[in-house]
């Protein structure tokens, strides 16, 4: 599958989520893949099938013009920002997304990243999103209203894995 052509079936997923995902349109979506230094695909059967799912990261080292990540920038030096994690509607509620984060988490390690870092949507509310954030250990920072004026929780991680 080109690039291209996966990036229109992310940006599809996205779109069908709802209010679930933030809607972008098909260019910017596009950019935002262009600009992501990690991506995790979920397909039922296999790749090539009905894609399921996906997350997409952002490297600290970027310069990238979202509210969310500038505002993890000015408080941390090495992270890797996850800007979205989508689940078709009939794959939720079946660990795809925990998955996901424990692969991220992986890849972080691999990559010398020190903190994994998101925002979780309060207006609208995602409690599904805040409940997976403290499931996987993220500790929540503080609420913050976004430019669009939604307010969004954000979170963060260390990749670091504890010892006993």
């Amino acid at each position: 599958m080109s690039n291209h052509s996966l990036a229109r079936n992310l940006w599809k997923l996205n779109e069908a989520a709802g209010a679930a995902a933030l809607s972008v349109s098909e260019n910017q979506f596009a950019e935002l893949v262009e600009q992501s230094d990690c991506l995790i695909e979920r397909w039922q059967g296999k790749p090539g099938g009905k894609l399921s799912g996906f997350l997409l990261g952002i490297d600290s080292s970027r310069v990238v013009e979202n509210f969310g990540y500038v505002w993890f920038q000015m408080r941390f030096d090495n992270f890797l920002y996850v800007d979205r994690v989508v689940i078709t509607t009939d794959a939720r509620r079946r660990g795809m997304a925990t998955a996901m984060l424990t692969e991220v988490l992986q890849w972080c390690r691999e990559h010398g990243i020190d903190n994994l870092v998101c925002h979780v949507h309060d207006r609208p509310a995602n409690p599904a999103g805040h409940a997976l954030c403290k499931t996987m250990g993220f500790m929540p920072l503080e609420s913050v209203m976004l430019p669009s004026r939604d307010i969004v929780t954000m979170y963060q991680r260390s990749t670091a894995i504890a010892t006993p």
